[in-house]
């Protein structure tokens, strides 16, 4: 494996690595760049070209599938952990949604470390430049591409008073169209949005530890025990589980986590692992009155192969919830003018237990966009090859217990209470599967027992996870770890505080703002 040193070495080939890595090698001093991924190239494996091919990668050998430990809010389930192990990380894997956070989450990030470079002034100069360089559009855009209940679920919404939000003040609330990473139907992952012609890459390669003389980052060891330099520095992207498992085992983290594993303390920093949150959901399918209108994917009038570009859905509803659910908890004030939920729509039921792809059935997500519950990351052993330790922690706040429920039944309203849906769906159907027996369908009216008991029972995350190694206690505003010099974070591990909208246009433009504190 040569060359064995470079200026700068990157962990993690994903969705911020491969930014970093090219930004870095393409910056006018050209300085030489190493990138290390653990798993393979991803070039010509089946279902990695398109978005709802890509459906059927969760699980398989593109995905670490991580297994959380049993989470007491939800009937002490273990959760699969999806993510991408492939150079491309995340955008091999992901679903392709491209959706900002509202301007109000970029201020509180900004406000959060104190520096306006994270605010929503700061951002959208790198957010604009990302959306440029993907050109990613609205599903309507295509003009073949045309859903046939895009009509019904928009007027929906709007029964409900819910108006289209207003995109050019940065503003997400009310009703968005749905925007993908995706050219004529394709992925665009990170790897080819990002060229590498000038990094030198190595796949399947394992990173140990990172190096240090002293409290100076040196380089990383490779599970082997070969030594890759770094003469600059060396930048972690391998995301919010795997990069604060790789600090702890170079010995960076909480002294207690660190001595268990016999592994000699480098710098104590207990916000290592800590701090993580995700995007909560419950799913919910609702049987087609007359599937022969063809409403939904899997039915016999679905054929053009615009509908098959990616997920069918048209709409995304960021809202807030009533002022008087939020009174009571006083430490959450700067939630009140803040979208908590997204609710979409989907003409498929991809995930949801016990109910075919056979267009009988349509489905909802509903989508904590800013929890308060907050949980850990730890090591499981000193070897960089067993998983990270995960709790979640998901909904142990009860302010995030409500919302979903509030969240759950506005859903329910859309679906099941207004004369726009009534004209299609008959019944809410519940999933079925091993662990979810006696569930019931749901209705507007449900007992608020008989609601939790789904959540509780079916509930799983949006694979949006961030926060283990956050800005302010971790990391800098630019990246670098606190305490130790020559080392950096580029993921979503970097992130201080939930945010809305879906994180991969988000990563992008942090990513790109990164690399240029580097560069400059």
């Amino acid at each position: 494996m040569e060359p064995a040193t470079a200026d700068y070495v990157v962990v993690g080939g994903g969705l911020t690595g491969c930014v970093i890595a090219s930004s870095l090698a393409r910056s006018a001093s050209s300085p030489s760049v190493i990138l290390l991924e653990a798993g393979p190239d991803p070039s010509g494996e089946p279902g990695t070209d398109t978005i709802l091919a890509g459906l059927g990668l969760l699980g398989g050998k593109l995905d670490y599938a991580y297994r959380s430990e049993p989470v007491t809010q939800t009937a002490g389930r273990v959760h699969t952990l999806p993510a991408g192990r492939a150079l491309g990380g995340g955008s091999i894997l992901n679903f392709g949604g491209w959706l900002q956070g509202d301007a109000h989450d970029y201020d509180h990030w900004g406000e959060a470390v104190g520096d306006e470079r994270w605010s929503y002034r700061g951002m959208k100069p790198w957010l604009d430049k990302v959306e440029q360089r993907f050109g990613a559009a609205s599903i309507s855009s295509d003009s073949r591409r045309k859903y046939p209940l895009r009509n019904t679920v928009e007027n929906a919404w709007k029964e409900l008073g819910v108006q289209r939000a207003d995109g050019e003040i940065g503003s997400m609330t009310g009703l968005a169209e749905l925007k993908e990473n995706s050219r004529d139907g394709l992925r665009q992952p990170s790897y080819a949005a990002y060229p590498l012609k000038s990094v030198t890459v190595f796949t399947d390669v394992t990173v140990r530890r990172v190096t240090f003389i002293g409290e100076k980052a040196t380089g990383v060891e490779l599970g082997g025990g070969r030594v890759v330099k770094a003469s600059k520095e060396v930048i972690i992207c391998a995301g919010a589980y795997r990069t604060p498992q790789i600090l702890m085992l170079s010995g960076i983290g909480a002294p207690e986590i660190i001595s268990t594993h016999s592994i000699p303390l480098v710098h104590a920093a207990p916000g290592v692992g800590k701090n993580l949150f995700d995007h909560f959901a419950i799913y919910m399918a609702f049987r087609l009155s007359d599937p022969s209108q063809s409403l939904a994917l899997g039915s016999s009038g679905w054929t053009h192969p615009s509908l098959f570009k990616g997920l069918p859905y048209d709409w995304v509803a960021s809202e807030r919830v009533p002022e008087e659910l939020l009174e009571k908890h006083t430490e959450h004030s700067e939630l009140r003018t803040r979208n908590l939920f997204e609710v979409l729509v989907v003409y498929v039921t991809p995930g949801i237990p016990g109910i075919p792809v056979d267009g009988t059935h349509i489905a909802t997500s509903t989508m904590l966009l800013l929890p308060t519950s907050r949980g850990t990351v730890s090591l499981s052993s000193s070897s960089p090859n067993d998983p990270p330790k995960i709790q979640p922690n998901y909904l142990s706040t009860e302010l995030d217990r409500e919302v979903l429920m509030y969240a759950a039944r506005r859903t329910l309203t859309v679906m099941l209470g207004t004369e726009s849906m009534k004209q299609c769906i008959e019944s809410e159907t519940p999933p079925v599967g091993p662990e979810l027996e006696g569930l019931t369908p749901l209705t507007t009216y449900v007992a608020d027992e008989v609601l939790w008991e789904r959540i509780e029972r079916s509930g799983m995350q949006h694979h949006h996870s961030g926060g283990t190694a956050a800005m302010g206690t971790v990391v800098d505003a630019e990246g670098r770890v606190v305490g130790v010099e020559g080392l950096r974070i580029a993921d979503a591990s970097v992130l201080p505080v939930p945010l809305g909208g879906h994180p991969q246009v988000t990563l992008y433009a942090m990513a790109e703002q990164i690399a240029s504190c580097i560069i400059g």
